[in-house]
């Protein structure tokens, strides 16, 4: 006979980062007569591994969530994008915001929990069964369920979805400022990119520095294994970087807009997938968070399960689900077998403004067009085209 719940709510919210704290307080905002549960399984402040740079899409979700950015930031204004031995630097419409994952975490969970969300930290989710999760703080019966619980967590394979694409990274920190931009090099000799971010680390201006492989476990585009430890050592020392200790973490790919969940239970954040263009997280866990928890507490006011269906088709219609869907289609072109054609397109100054507007939040519709009237960016579909016909 199956144990009985030690307690009811209305929405379950597994993860306490952007994603879930997103997904807590529009369901706060949708109906504010719902119980809300927010558990992690760690206790906060805790250590993430993350770049930290929140864009100008980032900021522009963190608002739409009702939440506010208030820990230590550096705002960076200019990207610069390293291709083909060029450095291309474009003006950010918006600036970003670089901060430290473990500060923005804690305060955002504060937020939430000002909201009038129920927080239990130390309660790492281990089963779902016929409504009912079970969690380090017992068994909690609910009507709906928002999984944020990263690339690592568990919820995926106890829902019995596949783990989808996991990529992996390497990141450090560099004893000392050398430049002011989100640096992204892409003559780095990686299926990826290197990066380059200012930031600050204990009153110091510093610099977050990694690399990024769009491959699975690290292959190249000939299946070859590439070693990111080397790979970001020995870029660090082309740069001058005198960095330190070095840490290794995955990020899951967005699919979209495939698997978002099952039954009652919605995915978001990077248990739903982060841009495989960038490797962008932050952004698009506020927004998936933002959207599940909202519909989900709107179906859960009426006794419903949220709809899957629904939940996709509010992705794919959103600003930030148009910028994801075009991201995911060039990343595959770009990090691909063609991938030098592609990047001389990235060299274009039409291409990456285009590409500054999206990533900093502009509704789709005007970066499309000016790429859209970008020469280069014809010139690479033409080129692919006469590629088919040769081979036709």
């Amino acid at each position: 006979m199956a144990r009985k719940a030690d307690r009811t709510v209305d929405l379950l919210v597994v993860g306490g980062g952007p994603a879930g704290c997103a997904a807590a307080s529009a369901a706060r905002a949708r109906a504010k007569e719902l119980s809300v549960l927010l558990i992690d399984r760690a206790r906060f402040p805790r250590d993430k591994l993350c770049a930290g740079a929140i864009t100008g899409g980032g900021l522009w979700e963190l608002e739409r969530a009702r939440l506010a950015l208030r820990v230590p930031k550096q705002e960076v204004s200019v990207a610069a994008f390293r291709v083909d031995g060029a450095t291309r630097r474009v003006p950010l419409p918006r600036a970003c915001a670089v901060v430290r994952r473990r500060e923005l975490d804690a305060d955002l969970l504060e937020q939430v929990r000002k909201l009038g969300v129920e927080v239990l930290e130390e309660a790492p989710l281990e089963r779902f069964e016929d409504g009912i999760a079970s969690t380090g703080a017992g068994r909690i019966a609910f009507r709906a369920a928002v999984c944020c619980d990263g690339a690592g967590g568990p919820s995926r394979r106890l829902l019995g979805l596949t783990s989808g694409q996991r990529v992996p990274l390497r990141e450090a920190l560099a004893s000392s400022r050398g430049q002011d931009a989100l640096l992204f090099d892409f003559d780095a000799g990686l299926p990826g990119y290197a990066w380059r971010f200012p930031c600050r680390e204990a009153g110091r201006e510093v610099e977050n520095c990694g690399v990024y492989s769009y491959a699975p476990r690290g292959n190249d585009a000939r299946g070859s294994r590439v070693d990111l430890s080397s790979s970001l050592r020995e870029w660090a020392a082309r740069e001058g970087l005198a960095h330190e200790k070095e840490d290794a973490f995955s990020i899951r790919l967005a699919e979209p807009f495939r698997t978002v969940g099952r039954g009652p239970v919605l995915l978001a954040g990077e248990a739903l997938g982060a841009d495989p263009l960038t490797g962008e997280g932050i952004r698009y866990a506020l927004w998936s968070g933002r959207i599940a928890g909202s519909l989900a507490a709107g179906a859960s006011s009426f006794g419903r399960a949220p709809s899957l269906e629904r939940y996709r088709a509010s992705l794919a219609l959103s600003r930030s689900g148009v910028t994801l869907w075009l991201f995911a289609r060039i990343a595959a072109r770009f990090y691909g077998p063609n991938a030098s054609r592609w990047r001389k397109v990235a060299a274009d100054e039409g291409v990456a403004r285009a590409v500054a507007a999206l990533v900093c939040g502009h509704h789709p519709a005007s970066p499309l067009a000016q790429l859209a009237a970008t020469g280069a960016l014809r010139a690479a579909f033409l080129s692919r085209s006469q590629s088919r016909t040769q081979l036709g």
